[in-house]
């Protein structure tokens, strides 16, 4: 099984349809109806989105478990963490994009800055202030969120959670090598070491939800702020490897490029 860590605004949506394109079929459950899944239904190799929500997600994960068929999805993927296999006997294999951490926050800013997001409602009643958005995500201890999913656990939003330490940065540092990591800014090679490793060979792709910038963000950023949400991600994105060359032959190459045309 693949399992799919997906940071937030890292090409996520853009590589589901990807995923879909690839499984024989594609499912987004939603907790509201998700008592009328039945995955003894579905055929094998089939993928499954979890609920965009950070409760959403692994509150359908958890449902799901209980389910005696969940060996038949091929692919899980959504807002968790990692250590899914510590929850269910089955060999996983980790994926997940990465992209530079500041980078990354501003364009969640902007996602949020859209109507029925998570903060929206908060953030209207500041004017969209991003350093209230700084202070909410502080607040809700979703800074360093690259760091809490890497260290787990895959239902990490629904434990009790506190600041991030240098003890929960250790954890993540060592669940690195369990984790295949590809870079947003090179979303081509990513497809590649799929085409390879995988044997995706529908790779062709349309960006998706892409944040358009609120304003001018940086304008009045709260710098000392700002540190305070990413710095443990700046950290762990600096010791990152990422997949860079999957050692196509020839022949694969040109396939490769037929895929993704």
């Amino acid at each position: 099984m693949i399992f799919f860590i997906h940071i937030p605004k890292t090409a996520g949506t853009t590589f589901y349809e990807v995923v879909k394109k690839n499984h024989a079929s594609f499912l987004k459950p939603k907790l509201n109806n998700l008592s009328e899944l039945d995955l003894n239904m579905l055929p094998h190799q089939s993928a499954i989105r979890l609920p965009g929500g950070y409760y959403s997600a692994p509150q359908t994960l958890n449902m799901m478990l209980d389910s005696s068929s969940l060996d038949k999805p091929a692919f899980i993927g959504g807002h968790v963490g990692y250590g899914f296999h510590h929850a269910y006997d089955t060999t996983v294999r980790y994926i997940s994009f990465v992209r530079e951490p500041k980078e990354r926050l501003i364009s969640d800013y902007n996602e949020h800055c859209k109507p029925g997001r998570f903060f929206y409602d908060q953030l209207r009643e500041k004017q969209f202030d991003i350093n209230y958005y700084l202070e909410l995500v502080l607040n809700d201890h979703l800074d360093n969120i690259m760091t809490r999913q890497i260290a787990g656990p895959y239902d990490f939003y629904l434990h009790e959670r506190t600041e991030v330490s240098n003890k929960l940065y250790q954890r993540a540092l060592g669940n690195m090598p369990n984790i295949t990591f590809f870079s947003q800014e090179n979303f081509d090679k990513a497809l590649m070491y799929m085409f390879k490793e995988f044997k995706w060979s529908q790779l062709g792709y349309e960006r998706k939800n892409v944040a358009k910038p609120y304003g001018t963000v940086t304008k009045n950023l709260n710098e000392s702020l700002l540190e305070e949400v990413i710095q443990y991600d700046l950290k762990l994105f600096n010791e990152i490897t990422v997949v860079n060359n999957s050692k196509l032959s020839k022949i694969e190459k040109v396939l490769f490029k037929l895929k993704t045309w």
